[in-house]
């Protein structure tokens, strides 16, 4: 082999999740490049965009599992984040153009918290300009950086916490429970306007999606430690069941099994709705079914080993 002549790394089929803590600087798109060359993957998704800025939980779905990474993209969402107020910024963040607003609003527990009553529960968000939500085939993003005014579409979000954690002269911590969709730098912009200072997102973490948490997340400088020791490596691959935390599990027999892995429906027990379920046979997770009102399970993805 010439010197010159590139080294081939030989993918494998690696199937499971991977939690992984994202550094700040990065895209996630970059961070899951990293993640799937430094393990040889043959396959790998993530299961929700982190801006740059942000760093924290990013479940990185590997093989198989990337057909049930659905579940947590809707799945809600628990954020620390650090705002700044006083300034406003046309991004929404520290990382766009940054206009102090003049006022030296003296602010102070309370005065945050009464902001806050406003921003908890069913409220209409509308996302930043700065983001990739299309409209007409484009994103929104693309049409700020044209200079092309484009007023997004407000939606339906659910904020279940907005908690004041710290204050700290102009800069305040808060920890943000919320549903899919929910953009962290819209509440912060629009507390700003609330309180009537102006306000930006200066630190962004993500904490937990459904119920994967940040403790149990690998950071990116551990992973290249690891990577090439599956001894040390494997462990960090979870099982791809945990992507499913939120269905109900259903434990099926041998035979019931074979019949819903070649398409076919099976019958059980009626139920009261109808649901998705978690298909498991001898404790072993094979794959998602629909469960009908009269107990008609039917296979909806399942996997292939």
């Amino acid at each position: 082999m010439g010197a010159s002549e590139p080294i081939t790394r030989v993918k494998r089929e690696l199937n499971g999740l991977m939690l992984l803590d994202k550094p700040e600087g990065i895209s996630s798109n970059q961070a899951l490049q990293r993640v799937k060359w430094l393990l040889r993957a043959n396959k790998a998704g993530h299961t929700g965009t982190l801006d740059p800025l942000a760093t924290g939980l990013l479940p990185i779905c590997l093989g198989e599992a990337t057909k049930f990474s659905r579940f947590q993209l809707e799945a809600d969402k628990r954020y620390r984040v650090k705002a700044q107020f006083g300034a406003v910024s046309d991004t929404g963040d520290r990382e766009g153009e940054i206009t102090s607003t003049g006022v030296q609003s003296l602010l102070d527990p309370q005065s945050i918290e009464d902001g806050l009553s406003g921003f908890r529960g069913a409220i209409d968000q509308r996302p930043p300009v700065y983001s990739a939500i299309k409209k007409d085939g484009r994103r929104l993003c693309d049409y700020a950086r044209a200079g092309i005014e484009v007023e997004p579409e407000t939606r339906r979000v659910n904020v279940s916490q907005f908690e004041l954690i710290e204050l700290a002269g102009d800069q305040a911590t808060f920890e943000i429970s919320c549903s899919k969709g929910t953009y962290v730098r819209s509440l912060i912009v629009d507390l700003g306007g609330t309180l009537g200072c102006g306000a930006y997102v200066a630190e962004l973490r993500r904490l937990s999606c459904g119920g994967l948490g940040i403790d149990d997340a690998i950071s990116l400088t551990e992973l290249e430690q690891v990577a090439d020791d599956d001894n040390r490596m494997v462990p960090y691959i979870r099982p791809t069941e945990m992507l499913l935390e939120g269905l109900e599990p259903l434990n099926v027999s041998p035979k019931q099994a074979a019949r819903l892995k070649l398409g076919q429906s099976v019958e059980l027990t009626a139920t009261k709705e109808a649901r998705l379920v978690a298909l498991s046979t001898d404790g072993l997770f094979f794959g998602v079914g629909e469960q009908e009102i009269d107990g008609v399970v039917r296979p909806k993805r399942l996997l292939r080993h």
